[in-house]
């Protein structure tokens, strides 16, 4: 391993986990979380930032820790099949990553349980489903026969973690429970659209756990298109809920139309470029989604 350890670490988030994309990302979801909430709870009154604030800490810090226990979990088929990531190839140990895992768990909780008791009980039920990720819960080769299963059972962390996020606004008032599920279901697909768009590659870049190469580039591509779909069914569905205005449905559908035309032009020109600008596009669809939703706070008093 050559360079110092921050140094490492920086090439290993930049790999793994960009702190500015994701953090962008999990700012959206946060940010979305709360505020949809907000607006369906019928407030007036403003959101208060530092629960945000509180909330960013949270959801931040639990997909960090997600990586770092995929890291664990992966790591023999890592070794085996994709070398070219930063454990395997020795940029950085498990041994280094299991120290950062503990701090930060250890900074989480102390962080909740000084700033955030009420969430508490929501943070511990995220802790076990983690637990239950890492041991791919205790079913792996029945689940590896089923994949189907485990998208599923895997992205079900996102609606756990959007119960957390939006906890920040309802908790000492109650949430409205129609609208929750509303967010839930449009965070569940949406977050299985992001999950293909970053696993379906080109030829050139085919990487042994993508969707192009264990389901077929055309059919995972069609599964893509299927999801994004009822991905913006759903987001409709969510800001007539929350009574959102016109605008907010247009810019769903300008947003569906880009995303959707683009993959089925990735699907007659399959190639590198295309590809990454695919898995681009597909996070920027998600951003787009959760601020969509989340500006509405702003716009429909």
């Amino acid at each position: 391993m050559s360079g110092s350890f921050l140094q490492r670490i920086w090439q290993y988030q930049k790999e793994r986990f960009p702190i500015v994309a994701h953090g962008l990302l999990i700012a959206a979801f946060t940010f979305s979380a709360i505020a949809y909430s907000h607006i369906c709870r019928h407030d007036d009154t403003p959101i208060y930032w530092l629960s945000f604030l509180k909330a960013f800490v949270n959801t931040f810090s639990l997909f960090l820790l997600l990586r770092i226990s995929d890291e664990f979990k992966d790591a023999e088929y890592d070794k085996r099949n994709r070398s070219h990531l930063p454990v395997p190839r020795g940029l950085v140990s498990l041994k280094e990553l299991k120290k950062i895992g503990i701090g930060l768990l250890i900074s989480l909780t102390l962080f909740d349980l000084f700033f955030a008791s009420q969430h508490l009980w929501i943070y511990a039920i995220i802790l076990v489903y983690l637990f239950l990720m890492y041991h791919e819960f205790f079913c792996k080769h029945w689940l590896e026969k089923h994949q189907l299963a485990y998208v599923v059972s895997h992205m079900m962390i996102i609606p756990i973690v959007d119960t957390m996020a939006s906890s920040f606004d309802w908790m000492n008032s109650g949430p409205d429970v129609n609208g929750l599920y509303w967010f839930f279901a449009v965070s569940f697909f949406n977050g299985c659209t992001l999950e293909l768009g970053r696993k379906i590659k080109a030829t050139e870049n085919e990487e042994s756990n993508s969707y192009s190469l264990s389901l077929g580039f055309k059919k995972s591509l069609l599964y893509f298109q299927l999801v994004l779909g009822v991905t913006y069914v759903l987001c409709l569905g969510a800001a007539w809920y929350a009574e959102l205005n016109i605008y907010h449905h247009l810019v769903f559908t300008f947003m569906y139309i880009i995303t959707a035309v683009y993959g089925f032009y990735f699907y007659t020109k399959r190639s590198v470029k295309n590809s990454k600008l695919f898995e681009i596009l597909s996070g920027l669809w998600a951003i787009g989604m959760y601020l969509n939703l989340g500006i509405g706070i702003f716009f429909n008093k």
